[in-house]
């Protein structure tokens, strides 16, 4: 016999729990005919990619009136995996080029049966890049026959060349009383009784995954009816709920004796310190939601207090993965409902009085800053004693050049203490002082946007 989630896998898509932004335009595509050339379905796991990729595919060649209707011959063989038109492909095995170029040739079949070839890849996220870079043409301008369905859990690992040129629609996690109440349709189909709080845990335990709720119920089947509480903690060795709530309550109070003695009982009776943890989590998150009005079973501690512990227990956590025994599993519980100490409040002291400004004095010269030296005089007379006081220095910039250059230019200039012209320039050969006609550095204007050949050329400046 097959598992339970085997059995029960929706044969309609009114079977199928939550998702109706998935759903709804799926049908009326199915049922208009407006069928795209490819789709891409994500979302965690469990919560019905593939089985929507299937009913999508018996839509397509569906013979009844509501289509899929879960009873023609298309239909089942679509179920059973046995129609030559609906080819399921595990891309996590098959990801490789020869792989895609096999798939490209089966593409150019025409359909034996249904009017369109249907191509399932699950898990498409594990393609190679070369792979998806082989798929892509055919994915661009796929024959009019055919149709892909991806499916994968990463769609943030798809290329965007082929995100663009498929319609993605992501699934949602289930929520507990969708999960419960189809584990109670499935127990009257079976015939057997379970009580809803029973039914809550399990819809709990599968974090929003249908697929995990009904493989955890498949495993509750073997116990006597009716199923309770106390049958699946006990079943998947969860610890007692009251249990907790009173380690919880003798925490929250100070009784720490008790609450040590609970601790290493239930140690003792086989839970690991991070499922005990984990359960008093959520008896402190149980009391939480009462505590804001929400249902649960409340305690007799602040939201404060409640939010803090369940702070430090989750960062207990982490340490209950390196070492996990009963020394841990003390220290994280006294250390989460320890009392926060509070810091002396320290009095108010008044600011300091500000300085008073200094008078201001327009004659004054300016201040100096503490620590600067002040600055060197670079007069060049008398002021380098490594130079004679007649030797001349460069000046970056001098008067202008003559009247038909109204730039400043380099110039020599000789020692102030003599009668020097300005325009006197040291001599290369004698060393004298010697007046020569001033040279300009500037390139000489011509009229228009051409120069004369001579700006173009190096030549030496003409002395």
């Amino acid at each position: 016999m097959s598992a339970l989630y085997r059995r029960v896998r929706p044969l309609t898509f009114a079977e199928v729990v939550g998702q109706e932004h998935v759903k709804e335009p799926l049908t009326r595509a199915i049922r208009e005919g407006r069928l795209a050339q490819a789709y891409l379905f994500s979302g965690p796991r469990g919560v019905g990619k593939t089985t929507t990729a299937r009913l999508l595919a018996m839509g397509v060649g569906c013979q009844g009136e509501e289509r899929p209707c879960g009873a023609c011959a298309h239909c089942q063989a679509v179920q059973k995996g046995a129609h030559p038109d609906v080819v399921e492909i595990d891309a996590a095995s098959n990801n490789s080029v020869e792989d895609v170029r096999e798939l490209r040739e089966r593409i150019l079949l025409a359909p034996l049966v249904a009017p369109k070839k249907v191509f399932i890849l699950d898990e498409a996220h594990m393609l190679s890049k070369s792979a998806f870079n082989a798929l892509l043409k055919t994915l661009e301008e796929p024959p009019p026959h055919v149709l892909f369905v991806f499916a994968t859990t990463e769609p943030e690992r798809m290329p965007p060349t082929i995100l663009s040129r498929t319609q993605h629609y992501r699934f949602r996690r289930l929520t507990e009383e969708e999960i419960a109440a189809k584990l109670t349709r499935i127990l009257e189909d079976l015939g057997r009784r379970a009580e809803r709080e029973a039914l809550l845990l399990v819809a709990r335990l599968a974090d929003g995954a249908m697929r995990d709720a009904e493989s955890l119920l498949d495993r509750l089947l073997l116990l006597e009816d009716p199923l309770t509480r106390a049958k699946v903690e006990e079943a998947l060795g969860l610890p007692p709920k009251e249990a907790l709530f009173s380690l919880a309550q003798a925490l929250g109070e100070g009784r720490m004796k008790e609450a040590l003695e609970e601790a290493r009982r239930l140690y003792g009776q086989g839970f690991a310190p991070r499922s005990l943890v984990g359960g008093l989590m959520e008896a402190l998150r149980e009391a939480l939601y009462a505590a804001y009005g929400l249902p649960g079973r409340s305690l007799s501690l602040p939201p404060e207090a409640l939010l803090a512990a369940l702070t430090r227990l989750d960062e207990a956590l982490e340490r209950l993965a390196r070492r996990s025994d009963l020394l841990a599993l003390e220290a994280a519980l006294l250390a989460a409902f320890a009392p926060t100490p509070k810091a002396p409040a320290e009095p108010a002291q008044a600011p300091p009085p500000e300085p008073p400004l200094p008078e201001f004095d327009p004659l004054a010269p300016p201040p100096r800053r503490a620590g600067v030296r002040a600055r060197p005089n670079r007069s060049p007379v008398g002021k380098k004693p490594w130079l004679p006081a007649s030797a001349p220095f460069w000046r970056p910039f001098g008067p202008p050049c003559g009247p038909s250059c109204g730039r400043p230019g380099p110039r020599w200039w000789g020692p102030p203490s003599t009668s020097a012209s300005p325009k006197a320039r040291p001599s290369t050969t004698s060393g004298r002082w010697s007046k020569r006609r001033p040279f300009c550095p500037w390139p000489k204007p011509t009229s228009g946007w051409r120069r004369s050949i001579s700006f173009w050329k190096k030549k030496p400046l003409s002395r």
